[in-house]
């Protein structure tokens, strides 16, 4: 599912993300492994649409990839609560899972053996 501009936007400003509108992997160009915590947060904290959840859960993902990658590490605490995020909307996040898995590819991502096991 590809989120609607004002969807981007409105979490963009929430988030205080250089939102341009030009973006066109926004989830990917608005990752910060820096704010993780902060995402996780924002996912709990305010009363978000299903549309912004997916968004969300999307930067997420991707910033705990940048995380893996730049820290050459293999988990955190933080991802059981993403997995525990992940598990418990399973359903709606079925599309987000699946790319991140990358099912029929080797490990193209350095979260893609974790998002295998969700």
């Amino acid at each position: 599912m590809i989120p609607k501009k004002e969807t981007i936007a409105a979490l963009s400003k929430k988030l205080s993300l250089p939102y341009k509108g030009t973006e066109q992997d926004w989830d990917i160009e608005m990752a910060d492994s820096n704010r993780i915590n902060e995402f996780i947060d924002l996912y709990h904290q305010y009363d978000l649409d299903f549309e912004e959840r997916v968004a969300l859960m999307s930067l997420i993902i991707a910033s705990y990839d940048d995380f893996l990658n730049e820290n050459n590490v293999e988990i955190d605490s933080r991802w059981n609560i993403i997995k525990a995020m992940l598990a418990k909307d399973r359903i709606h996040f079925v599309e987000l899972i699946n790319y991140w898995s990358q099912c029929n590819e080797t490990d193209i991502f350095r979260i893609t053996p974790l998002m295998r096991a969700v």
